[in-house]
Order: C-alpha cells, then structure tokens, then sequence
C-alpha cells in the first residue's frame, strides 16, 4: 500500500513534469499550481483544503466526462487523478506519508460505520427524499452542491453571495482551471434554492443526477462517498467512472445505501 501510493504522487509529479516539457496545452500542470498558490496565498488550513477537495467541490479535479487519461505512457482513471493531489498536498500539510496514505481506508471504514445510520435517518425522512428525488429528475441540471460557505448548482458556484464559474478551454477535460468568471447577474433559480434548501435539511452535502438515478453524497474525500442513491428501477447504479461501488444495499424502496472507493 505504502510503495502503491508512493508511486501515485510520483506519477503525478512526473505529469506536471511531461506537462513543462510538451507542446500541449499544461493543465494539469496549470491546475496544480493554481491550487498550490491559492492555498499558499490564503494560507488555507488542512480542513478547509479537505473541504474544498470532496467530489463536486470546486477543487474536485476529477474530469467529469472523460474516464481515463494518457500520463506518460500510461493510462490512469480519472477517479486517480484526486489521490495525485491528495499525495501531493498532504506532503505540503507536513502530514505524515502513513496517516496520508490511511486517510481514505479511514473514510471509507466511517462509511460502513454509519450505514445504519443513514439506512435509519432515509427510513424516517422517506416523503422529504421523495420529494427531493423528483425535484431533481425535474431539473435540467444535474449536480446540486450545498456546503458550509458554497453552493453549486452544475458549472456555477456560489459563494461569499458571489457567482462564479471556471473559464474552461473547450480541449481541456478538467472541470476547473485558474481562470474564474464573476457573473453579477447569474443567480440560483427558486427550483434550485429548493432542492439546495432540502439537500441541507437531510444532511446530504451533495446530489449527483445521472442517466441512472441520483446519488446523495452524505460525506466525501478525494474520490471516495458514501451515501443513498435514488433509482426509478430499483436497481443499484454499477458502471459510472465517478462512483465506482465498493458496497450497496437495499435501504427502502427505489433506495440503496452505497459506498464508493
């Protein structure tokens, strides 16, 4: 585990190397130092760092259309690119390389820690879900983020009562990169305060709606969630590159508890 995950960070390092020395576009290289000097800049703490970085935060680097992507001479999943990160920054926190590399082993045991938990908090808030659920199968958009100090609703953020979206190269398959648009115009429609307004109310940070159904993120690191997913057919989601299933279980009906690793 120790040699896997210190071959990770290399990798990455070595992307953002290959990145200096080709005629692409860098953005992975762009990307990294655009997150290194924010952190810097604001001397942000771990806790938001780890905050900012959970899936469909706005520093999940994940590429949300794009399954896999050529490093070097090899293939990785998108799902690795975020443990790149991860090794990367956890250095720059001075955290240890063990408790690094535990850290998501530690996530994901959280997640079947509490799995009656949320199997028992959906069961008593089954009619508020519903209700969620078709709010969201209702909506064009299809990811609805409501944490602490951030919203997002698809490519737009709110935050600090300001609107805001990445400004994103068409040939780029990252979802963020350093250039931001203020929108002063831009705002959340009632559709959308509703379904963010309920999201908070049942304790979900995050809904992802895909072709499939929906998944609730009740807690993320890195590429890693834990949650309910919602699904007209009763069947549990398999095959999406962002959510790749560790453990699923019945919960209530059209409902599964779900691990992701």
């Amino acid at each position: 585990m120790k040699t896997k995950y210190t071959t990770l960070l290399l990798t990455f390092l070595s992307i953002i190397v290959l990145s200096q020395n080709s005629n692409n576009k860098e953005f992975d290289r762009e990307i990294f130092e655009y997150l290194s000097k924010t952190v810097e800049k604001d001397s942000t703490i771990l806790e938001t760092f780890i905050l900012n970085s959970k899936p469909f935060s706005k520093w999940d680097i994940r590429p949300l259309e794009v399954k896999k992507v050529k490093a070097l001479d090899s293939i990785y999943t998108s799902s690795q690119i975020p443990n790149f990160i991860w090794g990367a920054f956890s250095s720059q926190y001075m955290i240890p390389e063990e408790e690094a590399m535990q850290k998501p082993n530690v996530f994901l045991n959280d997640g079947f820690k509490y799995k009656s938990k949320w199997e028992t908090h959906l069961k008593k808030n089954i009619e508020k879900f519903n209700t969620l659920s078709s709010s969201i199968l209702q909506s064009s958009h299809k990811i609805f983020l409501n944490q602490i100090t951030l919203q997002r609703v698809d490519a737009v953020y709110k935050e600090n009562n300001t609107y805001w979206s990445y400004v994103l190269d068409q040939t780029s398959p990252y979802p963020i990169s350093p250039d931001i648009y203020i929108d002063k115009k831009a705002k959340f429609s009632n559709q959308d305060i509703k379904i963010l307004d309920l999201l908070k109310e049942l304790n979900i940070y995050c809904a992802v709606k895909t072709y499939k159904g929906i998944f609730y993120l009740a807690d993320g690191f890195t590429d890693n969630s834990y949650g309910i997913y919602f699904s007209p057919k009763n069947e549990m989601e398999q095959e999406n590159h962002l959510f790749e299933i560790m453990k699923s279980d019945q919960a209530a009906q059209n409902y599964f508890y779900y691990i992701a690793n």
